[in-house]
């Protein structure tokens, strides 16, 4: 479990992976970045886990790291989080139970599908959702009431 108040450290990249090294000393650990509550309280704590996902630091926000750390820290965060949003609905289909959608997005046109709906679309509210594909890409539609009428169509039949 994390320290109230964490020991000094700093993160440090190297290659694609990020590590931790406390500054009175010990060896650096490989780590991973991650908000507790994704949904609920994004971009507020950020956890700080150990290979085995056990929890080495929990930060109320970034603000306490120094610049280096503070830019490795928002990049991996970015990088874990992106989400695609998406702007309409071409496709969106339901077979044996998988929902297959065709989409375009901020990112340009994709395809996915999710598996389950109970488990991987998210009511942020009854106007916004977040889903999460297959692959664990995640896909926000922000206002559904802002969508065309085809693509709400599209998303009705699936949802």
């Amino acid at each position: 479990m994390a320290d109230e108040k964490p020991r000094p450290f700093k993160l440090i990249r190297k290659l694609d992976k990020v590590f931790i090294q406390f500054l009175e000393g010990g060896e650096e650990k490989p780590v991973k970045l991650l908000w507790p509550r994704p949904v609920s309280a994004q971009r507020r704590e950020v956890s700080i886990v150990d290979e085995k996902k056990k929890e080495v630091v929990l930060l109320e926000d970034l603000s306490s790291l120094d610049a280096d750390s503070r830019r490795i820290a928002e990049e991996e965060l970015e990088k874990r989080y992106l989400t695609a949003r998406i702007h309409r609905v071409l496709e969106a289909t339901a077979q044996f139970g998988t929902r297959s959608w065709k989409v375009e997005t901020d990112r340009g046109m994709r395809r996915f599908v999710v598996k389950s709906v109970n488990k991987d679309v998210t009511w942020i509210t009854e106007d916004h959702i977040l889903i999460r594909d297959t692959l664990g890409y995640r896909y926000e539609i922000p206002s559904l009431s802002a969508l065309d009428e085809h693509s709400r169509e599209e998303v009705d039949r699936v949802l």
